[in-house]
């Protein structure tokens, strides 16, 4: 299956097939490639006649369920600056609920039970969260000093068919699955000046100049046993190199010009990661955390 029939195979599992153009909406492609992609999934034995999936379909999704998450949560969040004096992002309050809190809600809904949340800053804040969600908490002692290309070091022995989350991520609709046939980083619709990828039309996350925009980086990703693999060795190379300290976890899913995974691209809506005081104050101006002294 290419990607895009990945994408109506999940739509269908996790929803009844109602019409293509429902179909269309939720899968994010246009008509023609839903069209195309259900006359080769029945084509190929996966869907039947109803447009439901076959016994052999139903036995693929089940051979691809998710394992666990993995949730970033050790550094500074500097330019949160003040309101991170007093409280880690993780637990900034959105909408009257704590960043973290409503991933790992989310996580829940799906059936996701084993998450491990690497922690540093403030570490002590998030311990409430074992006994209250049974989440396991990871400790990085440096993250003075290195970036989460080393949080992701410690939690390689758990990294296949997971969610690789940051902490200050709020998603309007739940972007976790049961299932996930292929591995993805999640970016956005807008453009970015920060951002070092854009999405190309195969749906690749291909460097972009420093000089270029590209597709607003949300960091969500999700990878693969087989692609988990590969990425576990390319984090250990370059935890060994301390030039490679300051680096983002991301850094470890780059070949050559692009990444090795597929673009997830969501609406700019439906994502939003916190970096700034006037980002969370433009996604929710009543938040507790704006009106700290």
């Amino acid at each position: 299956m290419n990607i895009q029939e990945c994408d109506i195979m999940n739509a269908i599992f996790n929803e009844v097939y109602i019409n293509q153009r429902e179909l269309a909406e939720k899968s994010g492609h246009s008509l023609g490639i839903v069209n195309r992609s259900l006359k080769s999934l029945k084509n190929k034995g996966f869907l039947d006649e109803e447009m439901r999936l076959t016994p052999k379909g139903i036995e693929e999704m089940q051979k691809k369920k998710t394992r666990n998450a993995i949730i970033l949560a050790a550094g500074f969040g500097m330019r949160m600056v003040p309101i991170n004096m007093e409280t880690p992002k993780g637990l900034l309050e959105v909408k009257g609920e704590p960043l973290i809190e409503r991933m790992i809600k989310q996580l829940h809904e799906v059936g996701i039970q084993k998450i491990y949340i690497v922690v540093g800053f403030m570490k002590e804040q998030y311990e409430y969260l074992i006994d209250e969600y049974g989440v396991e908490l990871i400790v990085n002692s440096d993250y003075v000093s290195k970036n989460n290309l080393h949080s992701m070091k410690l939690v390689l022995k758990h990294l296949s068919d997971s969610y690789v989350i940051p902490c200050d991520i709020w998603c309007k609709k739940n972007p976790f699955h049961r299932n996930e046939l292929y591995s993805w980083y999640m970016v956005s619709d807008e453009f970015d000046k920060e951002s070092s990828v854009r999405v190309n039309r195969k749906k690749e996350l291909v460097s972009v100049s420093a000089e270029a925009d590209g597709n607003a980086m949300i960091g969500i990703a999700y990878l693969t046993n087989k692609d988990a693999d590969c990425v576990k060795q390319r984090i250990s190379q370059l935890c060994l190199d301390a030039r490679h300290d300051g680096d983002f976890w991301e850094s470890a899913l780059y070949c050559e010009d692009k990444m090795c995974v597929a673009a997830k691209v969501v609406p700019a809506s439906e994502a939003v990661e916190i970096n700034t005081y006037e980002q969370l104050r433009e996604l929710d101006h009543h938040s507790n955390h704006l009106k700290s002294d």
